[in-house]
């Protein structure tokens, strides 16, 4: 992970942030000191082009006819990444969802279903747009469907299997080919009090015997990539259970209609599409034999 800081009028701070957004994964900023400064600090995957970072900073410096900060841009260890990652994920509401890190000592907000979670290094905080986009899919299932069994298949950190089991009293099973997210969703798992229920194991697609022993499954969630979503669509929509749901996710706009597609081809129904900047979820059902489809309208996050 990397790690760009700059220094700038704290007056100026919210311009300078949404300038270095383009290019982090999460970013956040201190109140002003006592000379009335205020830190900024940016991190991200990849290590940025020192050029763009500086264009993009020049850029609002000039609109506000201002000096131009310089930034430093450096590679975190992986503690102090993680350190960085969980600090700079202030409280979220999603929907009916509070979220939060571990490092969170204020009071979740009324009514709310909160889970706690910690990037580790996993995928899947809330912050990006195809998993808000499942979060809302499954809580207006929620307002029309009783599920028993759910599959998070692909889960990363596991924020969509405990999201099931808080929706719903229904046994989950998280999958997921990476150890270390295996190991930040059992984590989770514990620290959420959801061991009872919520079964995080490592397995890569349908195919795998734990998966075929515990399908169908009333719910499956997977918010991975379009490639292997259309690869693994057979055996995913084999493990759905009949009147079941899923929830499909981790693609952009321009890829959608090829991933609905080719899961109408294999007999789902769509339910329902939820676009978040250009991201998009996908819903279909396994209709009854002689069922009606359901409604399903999705709300907005809000964070």
């Amino acid at each position: 992970m990397w790690r760009i800081a700059v220094t700038v009028p704290g007056m100026f701070r919210e311009p300078f942030t949404a300038a270095l957004e383009s290019f982090a994964d999460a970013v956040s900023f201190s109140e002003p000191d006592s000379q009335g400064h205020s830190l900024i600090e940016a991190t991200m995957a990849a290590k940025p082009d020192p050029a763009l970072v500086g264009a993009a900073l020049a850029l609002v410096a000039a609109s506000l006819k201002i000096a131009e900060p310089v930034a430093a841009i450096e590679r975190l260890s992986e503690q102090e990444w993680v350190a960085a990652w969980n600090m700079a994920l202030a409280p979220l509401r999603i929907g009916r969802f509070f979220i939060h890190n571990s490092e969170f000592r204020g009071r979740p907000a009324a009514g709310c279903l909160v889970l706690s979670i910690d990037s580790g290094g996993a995928f899947g905080t809330g912050r990006h747009e195809s998993t808000q986009g499942c979060l809302l899919a499954l809580a207006a299932l929620a307002k029309s469907r009783r599920m028993k069994s759910a599959l998070d298949l692909g889960c990363g950190g596991g924020i969509l299997a405990l999201a099931a089991a808080r929706l719903w009293p229904a046994r989950v099973l998280a999958c997921d080919n990476d150890p270390e997210s295996v190991a930040v969703a059992r984590a989770a798992v514990r620290r959420n009090g959801m061991r009872a229920r919520v079964q995080v194991v490592p397995a890569e697609g349908p195919s795998r015997r734990i998966v075929m022993r515990r399908a169908p499954f009333d719910l499956i969630a997977a918010n991975i990539l379009a490639p292997p979503l259309m690869a693994m669509a057979r055996g995913l929509s084999r493990s759905l259970a009949p009147g079941g749901a899923i929830v499909l996710a981790g693609f952009l706009d321009k890829e959608s209609m090829a991933v609905e597609r080719r899961y109408r081809n294999l007999g789902l129904r769509l339910v329902a599409r939820i676009g978040i900047g250009p991201w998009r979820t996908l819903v279909l059902e396994r209709r009854k034999p002689r069922g009606r489809p359901s409604r399903l309208v999705p709300g907005q996050p809000r964070a």
